[in-house]
């Protein structure tokens, strides 16, 4: 069987998207603590924000030493958040792994069996940090800049996709890196035929940001409108006459001595980001889970309960499932 990686349009990522967050906590609910490492990445990343605003807000007031101290403790969780979030993330594959055999498992067992994977997960933290820092030199200008994303634009999809076969197969099976790596080729050819167009699926790659864009718009509309209207009310946030802010441009509709202050800008950034990060951590623990669900179908189907096997091809294929025929009275 020959299976090449699909890259869907946004119709089809929004689709999947919408149809793994309805459908995906009905998996969830065979055992509720799936749930909880998604809140834990959750948590941390409001708080690694909040830290970080809080360091702009100190520079801003003149608080420089708290700003510093509140700066290096937001870099510090800034980099400790990729092990942080590799731990959950396996944790939470190994949890869905569990209840498809029809098992719960304590939060201490997921513990203790991530414990037992503590080389693996840091490689794959460290794995992915590198991807993300070679990510950020995709922002160089020019021709060779275009040619950079683009090239890196590849690498983070391909990484996404292995990453998410990753967890499973140290999760579930306790492969290390390189022998899960050469096990994909044997997963997709053991794929079944009705899920084959599964193995290479692009689940809701950048949805995400778009589905946010018309939300930062209004939140930076409405955080220029509140901060014409609140002026220099606020010094440690006031930014200057509005008609010199726009010295390059026309700005003749805007009235003399009106002022401008970057408070309520702040605050939209804050609540974006913080919004952005709940979406974020659900959207990735959806693909934890779906994966997960698909790797024990390819591996283990016959470890699932066998009553909920069925459910699982049509979610795993994002279709609802055929309802059974209904046997007409008149034909008896």
């Amino acid at each position: 069987m020959q299976q090449t990686l699909r890259k869907p349009g946004f119709g089809e990522r929004l689709k999947q998207l919408a149809y793994l967050l309805k459908h995906t906590f009905t998996i969830v609910g065979r055992d509720p603590g799936i749930v909880r490492p998604w809140v834990r990445m959750t948590i941390y990343g409001l708080v690694l924000t909040c830290v970080f605003f809080s360091a702009i807000t100190a520079f801003i007031v003149g608080a420089n030493g708290i700003g510093t101290l509140l700066l290096l403790v937001s870099i510090v969780l800034f980099f400790y958040r990729y092990f942080f979030d590799t731990r959950q993330e396996l944790r939470q594959s190994w949890l869905v792994s569990e209840a498809l055999k029809g098992e719960k498992r304590s939060a201490d067992q997921a513990g203790a069996r991530v414990k037992a994977l503590a080389w693996t997960a840091r490689k794959i933290a460290l794995i992915d940090m590198l991807v993300a820092w070679v990510m950020s030199l995709s922002g160089k200008s020019g021709k060779a800049g275009a040619l950079v994303r683009l090239l890196m634009r590849g690498l983070e999809e391909v990484w996404d996709l292995v990453n998410h076969y990753l967890l499973p197969s140290a999760a579930v099976d306790g492969y290390g890196i390189r022998d899960s790596v050469s096990r994909m080729g044997t997963l997709k050819d053991n794929v079944p035929e009705t899920l084959a167009g599964v193995f290479g699926i692009d689940i809701a790659a950048r949805a995400v940001g778009s589905i946010m864009v018309p939300i930062y718009m209004v939140l930076f509309v409405a955080a220029v409108a509140l901060g014409l209207w609140l002026g220099d009310a606020v010094p440690a946030f006031y930014a200057g006459d509005a008609r010199e802010l726009f010295n390059n441009v026309e700005a003749g509709f805007l009235p003399e001595e009106m002022h401008f202050s970057w408070l309520p800008l702040l605050v939209a950034l804050w609540l974006a980001k913080l919004g952005g990060v709940v979406l974020d951590r659900l959207t990735n623990s959806v693909k934890v889970i779906y994966f997960s669900i698909f790797y024990m179908r390819i591996t283990h189907a016959e470890d699932i309960v066998p009553e909920i096997r069925g459910e699982l091809d049509s979610y795993l294929r994002m279709e609802a499932e055929e309802p059974e025929p209904v046997a007409d009275p008149s034909s008896a």
